[in-house]
Formats: structure tokens, C-alpha cells, sequence
């Protein structure tokens, strides 16, 4: 995995909100966010991990989610997640930042099936 740095968390920021288009604009998880389970992928040719993770909340470019290591910015994995309709999407993401409360990433690649599943997710009155 020389591709990917995996260190400590190093500072207490606020996950970035995926639903704003200016990066400076930032806040906290709360409870009425959407929390869904699934597993990231990191790794490359030469070999890939899978970490299940509890936390993860979806929005429309993209997505935080809890992680025990420090993902560098820019760095990229796939994210495994199951939807409450039951259907999998498994985006591509780019770290933009870590937490101590997580990685907060942007999607690079999302399968058209996906994006149509995520989408209808997001504009049930039961989505975010």
C-alpha cells in the first residue's frame, strides 16, 4: 500500500459538509444525519484492505465516514455501502480531510446505477 499514508489523527477539526459548494464552509455530525454502515477498500494492484466501518453518512458529491487511521488528503478509496433500500453503491472517493471523528471524502467515481440509487435515496422524504 505505498500509495496510501496511514498515520494518527492529528487535530480536532469539524467534518466538512459534503452538501456545500464552498470548502470553507464546515460542521458537525448531529443526530439527524443518516448513519449507514458498510466497508472501505484501500489498497492498489499489488493488494487491497477492507475495513468495516458503522459510520457513514451519504450526501450528493460525497460522504464522511469513521475510520481508526488517518487517510492523507487526496488519497483514494472505494466505499462499500449498503443503502436502506437495500441496494449497494460502491463509490470511488478522494480524502478531502481526517478528524478525529473521521474522513470526510468527495467522490471521484460513481457507477451510473449508483448515482440514479443514491439519488433516489436523497429525494425521499426519508433521505437527508
Amino acid at each position: 500500500m505505498a500509495s496510501l499514508e496511514v498515520g494518527m489523527v492529528a487535530s480536532p477539526l469539524t467534518f466538512a459538509h459534503m452538501e456545500t459548494r464552498g470548502a470553507s464552509t464546515h460542521r458537525a455530525p448531529t443526530q439527524n444525519d443518516r448513519v449507514l454502515s458498510g466497508r472501505v477498500v484501500l489498497g492498489d494492484s499489488r493488494g487491497s484492505t477492507a475495513i468495516d466501518v458503522d459510520s457513514i453518512r451519504l450526501g450528493r458529491r460525497g460522504l464522511v465516514f469513521s475510520f481508526p487511521w488517518a487517510l492523507q488528503p487526496g488519497s483514494h478509496a472505494w466505499i462499500e455501502v449498503t443503502l436502506p433500500t437495500g441496494k449497494k453503491i460502491r463509490p470511488l472517493v478522494s480524502v478531502i480531510q481526517t478528524t478525529e471523528q473521521g474522513v470526510s471524502a468527495r467522490f471521484v467515481h460513481l457507477f451510473p446505477e449508483h448515482r440514479r440509487a443514491l439519488d433516489t435515496l436523497l429525494a425521499s422524504p426519508s433521505g437527508y
